[in-house]
């Protein structure tokens, strides 16, 4: 029969220096456990060491990168030595990287496996060894709802995690009949952390937290609760368990969802990022009071429409190249008729187009205005046809890889007597029309880009 082992008075918590890995330290300082905080990062981890003597509590910051089998080993043994059956060991070190699999970059999604899948590997190795000469101790592992789910532009982490989960399992098989030895596996969904903004991406933009996003500390709290009350698994967010019965359940319809949702929930507001390895290969914690020098004002509003998207075999930039011709705006806008003036500073925040809507004799002249522009990613404007009324339209094209881009598309009625129709009913019209007018972008952006190829020779 097994017996919980001894109070936890020493902890080792790896990927320490941001996210999850510094709020459990702090959560165990405050709760007068003796932290020794690693990462790669030594100026991070000073801060964090700071910041748990600020509660009180005592702790210490090794360099450490769980990629290196030895280091990690050296470490769990000193530890141990010092705590005997009272340590645990929390694992939360990981990198990720977005991207469609083949353009990841080999060297990064090497790296995310060597640090998510080896470092895991090497951390549980050496913490179960120690336990087993100290007669005890408890291993924590921060898996992720990735590990139970697939989702699109994450195959290096999800790969990772899929493999972590199955490692964590048969550990905890393994152990079952080790009195005083426990392994938990704590499973967060959608957590504000720096992870998004520190990850690997050629997308061209961070990825984002998917609602419903809780906080580093709720997770921190678990796994204090998991070392007080040893269990197998415990996930951390709401959804998760809706999320994985879909996924086992009903495949068909979340292969479906899952890539939208993603492009919409999953990744960030358009930042014009360039392709960057983020601190897959080296530490990359910038000070707080730092600013991101990659980061581009965006707005935060976002249309809560349904989207209709499609793939378009150009790059964002012979998309962005029909969108900033204004005089090919009835030629793509499904209910366009003419265009009649351009403002010169088109698609410039604030200048318009001149057009008539409707089907000739039956039309009405009005503009359409640009609110908001970022080439070649983004465009929102505000179509006029009264006395109809207005709507905003979001338009943007994320790069997919080398001559590919998604266009995606929402729209919805903001004011007028438009805004008296019913939403469902409003977008049963409007999504099939947004159908049509992406097709007649792509063609047009797919036909500018093979004639562009043709001229110079490509």
């Amino acid at each position: 029969m097994r017996t919980t082992p001894p109070g936890t008075t020493g902890a080792v918590v790896t990927g320490a220096s941001s996210g999850i890995g510094r709020a459990t330290a702090l959560r165990l300082a405050r709760d007068g456990v003796a932290v020794l905080v690693t990462g790669r990062d030594r100026a991070a981890l000073d801060r964090v060491v700071e910041a748990c003597r600020a509660t009180g509590g005592s702790a210490r910051a090794e360099v450490l990168d769980v990629r290196d089998d030895d280091a990690v080993r050296r470490l769990v043994d000193t530890a141990a030595a010092e705590h005997g059956r009272g340590l645990a060991v929390v694992h939360a070190a990981a990198v990720v990287a977005y991207g469609h699999f083949e353009e990841v970059p080999a060297d990064v999604l090497a790296d995310v496996v060597d640090t998510d899948v080896l470092g895991t590997v090497h951390v549980a190795r050496a913490a179960l060894q120690a336990f087993r000469r100290t007669g005890g101790g408890h291993l924590v592992v921060v898996g992720s709802l990735l590990g139970e789910i697939a989702t699109p532009y994450m195959s290096p982490y999800v790969l990772s995690k899929w493999a972590v989960h199955g490692l964590v399992r048969t550990l905890q098989v393994e152990v079952r009949d080790r009195v005083g030895t426990h392994v938990s596996l704590v499973s967060p969904g959608g957590i504000d952390t720096p992870v998004y903004r520190q990850a690997a991406t050629v997308l061209g933009r961070h990825g984002a937290p998917p609602p419903p996003v809780r906080s580093e500390d709720a997770v921190a709290a678990r796994v204090a609760r998991v070392l007080r009350h040893p269990r197998r698994q415990t996930h951390v967010g709401p959804a998760n368990p809706v999320v994985v019965a879909g996924f086992r359940l009903l495949p068909g319809v979340f292969d479906v969802l899952v890539t939208p949702l993603m492009r919409r929930f999953g990744l960030a507001p358009w930042t014009g990022l360039p392709p960057t390895a983020g601190n897959v290969h080296e530490a990359r914690h910038p000070a707080p009071s730092d600013p991101d020098p990659e980061e581009h004002p965006v707005t935060e509003h976002h249309l809560n429409r349904p989207r209709v998207s499609r793939t378009v075999t150009a790059p964002a930039e012979a998309v962005w190249a029909v969108l900033a011709d204004g005089w090919q705006y009835a030629t793509w806008v499904v209910g366009a008729a003419r265009v009649r003036e351009v403002d010169s500073t088109w698609p410039a925040p604030g200048s318009r187009i001149h057009h008539s809507v409707g089907t000739w004799p039956l039309t009405i002249s009005d503009t359409t205005e640009v609110e908001e522009s970022a080439a070649p990613h983004r465009l929102v404007l505000t179509a006029r046809g009264w006395p109809a009324g207005e709507a905003r339209v979001e338009v943007e094209v994320v790069p997919d890889g080398p001559g590919t881009c998604t266009v995606s598309i929402a729209e919805d009625a903001s004011t007028g007597p438009g805004r008296l129709v019913p939403i469902p009913l409003r977008q049963a019209a409007i999504l099939p029309r947004n159908r049509e007018t992406l097709l007649r972008l792509a063609l047009l952006a797919e036909g500018r880009y093979r004639e562009d190829g043709a001229a110079t020779g490509g």
